[in-house]
């Protein structure tokens, strides 16, 4: 892979611990089981399964499999079934490659599938929901990965749900005689309409589960966030959430025109031994031939879907007004092995402007440097700015900085990297931290308390922990730190404002997940 494709798909996968699959926590679901009440769902009754006050639905159908004709369709209805349908396991995971030695759920294109966890003693009021869109560069990942369970979660009181989406080539694939057979139907955006797909079957069923399907909270990690960023864009999307949550998801780079989408295609679909293709061939390809040798995907302009740039659109308010909450973690590069190596030299004119504003996380080292440059240039000056628009615009906007390490990390890495953020949102920090301290609890009450406050009430703070708003002419910001959090003003303004002037010319910044 080219140093360039790298920086485009650097976001891949989710941290190594999390890529361990499913089996783990349905395995969990089933010891000390209870038999819960069935509920009623659109399409027919569900039956979980309850474990320590949560009760678990998993593998639950919010559309038709998308296979054989539906193949690169937008999503249909789900199919009704009779009786009881037992929940207590995961559904396929999409089509993806794995590293080798990953284990996980099966995979298949009959992926549609969605987990629920909800408190089993429920007050009469309805719970806030919050809808987790899982990261993966939009070619890896599932909704069933152990670092995404959300029973820890729903305990806070919440009802928790992940969402499979398809990636990849089966996701996101515009080739133009798709568009000529469908020619009213949106294109390409396969994977991003199945997310649209899930919050609709949230709004119609989640009342069955405890929830309130007036207050579904959206929120993502990585190129999860980038949906979550791209939904709030999307006209088709407008009135299926009412928050918004984008941890690490805001990227450096225009998003991908239709024009560029439609060369990817019909390079794939020379890949697959076809050449000027109707649908019904594309449809024949077989699945691990579209796997093998479609390329790299994931969301484009499409004029329906996402009708214009994203960066665009939240600078001129084009987007869902819903109170939203953004950050990023202080040492992002640190994910992406090797991507910031060499940024002095490729920079070499500009190098002294960096030296003079950056310090390398105190180090005043070249390669730390480079690290905290390549990381404000990749995601926190463009998350900071579309903050300040989201602000600018009216939005109640919310802006947090992780500079927590655990103890494993410390005098290892200068900060948290890509996901590590996740691991205390969702209390998983046994996954990867082998030595926790009182301070991995605290970090996890402190990011776990004020999630679900912001999933609650729109306002992730309060009086004894106070998050101020982002105001356009103050950006302030919470710090998540190994002290706690601490509010902070106009936080490395200098700093970042070169970030934002390098990433524009220098050619540096990666492109969106």
């Amino acid at each position: 892979m080219s140093r360039s494709s790298a920086w485009v798909y650097g976001v891949v996968l989710v941290a190594a611990a999390a890529l361990a699959g499913g089996a783990a926590t349905a395995d969990a679901a089933h010891a000390g089981v209870h038999p819960p009440r069935a509920v009623t769902t659109v399409s027919g009754k569900l039956r979980g399964v309850e474990h320590d006050g949560v009760i678990a639905y998993l593998g639950v159908p919010y559309a038709a499999p998308p296979v054989g004709g539906l193949r690169w369709r937008p999503p249909q209805d789900p199919p009704r079934w009779q009786g009881v349908r037992l929940a207590d396991h995961f559904g396929s995971e999409c089509m993806q490659a794995r590293r080798p030695g990953a284990a996980g759920s099966p995979m298949s294109e009959d992926c549609l599938y969605l987990n629920v966890w909800s408190p089993a003693r429920k007050s009469s009021a309805k719970l806030p929901v919050m809808v987790w869109v899982h990261g993966g560069g939009f070619f890896a990942g599932s909704g069933s990965q152990p670092l995404y369970d959300g029973a820890n979660l729903a305990r806070r009181g919440v009802v928790v749900v992940t969402v499979n989406y398809r990636l990849g080539r089966f996701g996101f694939f515009a080739y133009p005689a798709l568009a000529e057979e469908s020619p009213s139907d949106p294109i390409g955006n396969y994977g991003l309409l199945d997310q649209i797909a899930a919050l609709k079957w949230v709004r119609r069923n989640i009342h069955a589960f405890g929830g309130d399907p007036k207050n579904v909270t959206l929120f993502g990690q990585s190129a999860g966030g980038t949906s979550v960023s791209d939904l709030m864009v999307s006209p088709l999307a407008r009135g299926t959430f009412d928050k918004a949550i984008i941890e690490s998801g805001i990227f450096a780079t225009p998003s991908t025109t239709l024009e560029q989408a439609e060369a990817g295609a019909e390079a794939a679909a020379k890949s697959w031994g076809l050449t000027d293709p109707d649908a019904a061939a594309l449809r024949a390809v077989p699945a691990e031939k579209v796997l093998a040798g479609g390329g790299r995907a994931g969301p484009m302009i499409d004029g329906k879907v996402i009708p214009e740039d994203v960066a665009s659109a939240f600078e001129a308010g084009d987007i869902a007004h819903v109170p939203l909450l953004i950050g990023s973690n202080s040492y992002e590069a640190g994910f992406f092995r090797g991507m910031a190596n060499g940024l002095s030299k490729r920079l070499a004119s500009q190098w002294p402007q960096v030296e003079a504003a950056f310090d390398g996380y105190g180090t005043h080292q070249t390669a730390q440097v480079e690290g905290e440059l390549a990381t404000d240039m990749m995601i926190t000056a463009p998350t900071w700015r579309a903050a300040r628009a989201a602000a600018r615009n009216g939005l109640p906007t919310y802006l947090y900085y992780f500079t927590y390490l655990r103890p494993s990390e410390q005098g290892r890495l200068p900060g948290p990297s890509h996901i590590d953020e996740v691991y205390a949102v969702f209390d998983h920090m046994s996954l990867v931290e082998p030595h926790p301290d009182a301070g991995t609890r605290r970090i996890v009450d402190e990011m776990e308390s004020r999630w679900v406050r912001f999933a609650q009430t729109g306002q992730p703070g309060d009086a004894d922990s106070p998050w101020p708003a982002v105001a356009p002419e103050s950006l302030q910001v919470l710090e998540f730190t190994n002290d706690g959090p601490v509010v902070q003003s106009d936080f490395a303004s200098r700093r970042l404002a070169l970030a934002d002037e390098l990433a524009k010319s220098a050619l540096a910044a990666p492109r969106r997940p």
